[in-house]
């Protein structure tokens, strides 16, 4: 099972990736599209449209993937005669997360204000624990609350497994609706009232799945009885629902009256997602392709989520200033940003590691 873990990781880190060059990809056809002499949005319905929505659709179990399998590892931390886990084992795990973090939230910023478009002085704090540093790294301080949590979502789990998968999962359920009036273009003040939908970063918005890695890892010989006769199955229903996700993505945005919608993840998409996790789980015999490669990238899943973001971001940036043509060409554009997303961090991570840095690894990158 870890080793399944592992490369799941290392998958999950690879399409956040791909996540999050689509973005530039769709910022390129939008928001971007007069610099190279086109009209935002008119390539709505294109081949390269969709495309980018394809992978999109594909990759959107990342983050509750990462969520996952750190309460499985939690899980396993936890001895089978402990009611709940050790505070010294928490307290490790956040400080992990948190000098890496801390220190290239510190670059984010710095390079922020060399822009002129810095934080307020007053706003910082607020900033470094909401993730608003970047707009992708919300997800550290998210699995820091679960790590804050794990000792009463372990106790739970011990006494009552499947009470603890009912109620999260119903939460999940809740917390994802709350965005379907947004979705379809309902604009009253009544919904704006009474409607709360989580932001990125509060663990509601994705509370069942640190609790799910908690239960598999406490019930292997359950989940193997359960799942393993299903793997199949899991499979057609991971592959079917990609289409019907989209499908249902672009019924959204029309029904928004928006050009383009910034992604949440929908009821499918949440199915999408455990198929894909519990079906990867219940293959156990074979390895899955690319093996290696994706396990040896869930060993620097943690450092390349740190720095992949910002190599993305200003690579986007330098072609915008220098090069506006290539914008209009997403054949050349993702997989540019798609090896420099996934290469450079690598590359950063390897210099340091035969450095005289080296030392320093852990901090730098967890």
């Amino acid at each position: 099972m870890i080793r399944r873990l592992l490369y799941l990781s290392g998958f999950a880190i690879t399409c956040v990736v791909l996540f999050h060059a689509t973005g530039m990809g769709f910022v390129a056809m939008f928001s971007w599209a007069p610099k190279y002499g086109g009209i935002p949005g008119e390539q709505v319905g294109s081949f390269s449209y969709f495309m980018l929505r394809f992978v999109e659709q594909i990759v959107i179990f990342s983050i509750s993937a990462f969520l996952m399998v750190s309460g499985y590892f939690i899980g396993v931390a936890t001895g089978k005669n402990q009611k709940t886990v050790n505070w010294r084992i928490v307290a490790t795990r956040m400080v992990y997360l948190a000098i890496p973090y801390l220190i290239w939230s510190a670059v984010a910023l710095g390079l922020r204000y060399l822009e002129g478009n810095g934080i307020p002085r007053n706003k910082i704090l607020f900033a470094l624990l909401t993730g608003k540093t970047n707009e992708v790294y919300y997800f550290i301080p998210l699995l820091i609350q679960f790590y804050l949590l794990s000792p009463l979502l372990i106790l739970w789990e011990r006494v009552n497994w499947k009470s603890l998968l009912l109620v999260t999962g119903l939460i999940q359920l809740i917390a994802t609706l709350s965005q379907y009036p947004v979705f379809l273009g309902v604009d009253s003040t009544f919904w704006n009232s009474v409607v709360f939908s989580p932001p990125k970063w509060l663990f509601i918005s994705r509370v069942f799945w640190f609790p799910l890695g908690i239960v598999l890892a406490d019930h292997p010989v359950e989940f193997k009885r359960v799942f393993y006769p299903l793997r199949w199955w899991l499979l057609g229903m991971v592959i079917a629902l990609i289409p019907l996700g989209m499908i249902e993505w672009e019924y959204f945005v029309r029904a928004s009256s928006e050009q383009w919608l910034s992604t949440r993840e929908t009821i499918l998409d949440t199915i999408y997602t455990l198929c894909l996790m519990l079906g990867v789980l219940a293959f156990e015999k074979g390895k899955f392709p690319f093996f290696d490669f994706f396990s040896y990238l869930g060993t620097k899943s943690f450092g390349i989520y740190l720095t992949h973001v910002l190599v993305i971001e200003y690579i986007s940036r330098i072609i915008y200033r220098f090069s506006p043509n290539l914008l209009a060409s997403q054949a050349i554009l993702q997989p540019l940003l798609i090896l420099t997303g996934l290469g450079l961090p690598l590359l950063l991570m390897w210099l340091v590691d035969h450095s005289p840095l080296r030392p320093f690894s852990t901090y730098l990158f967890g």
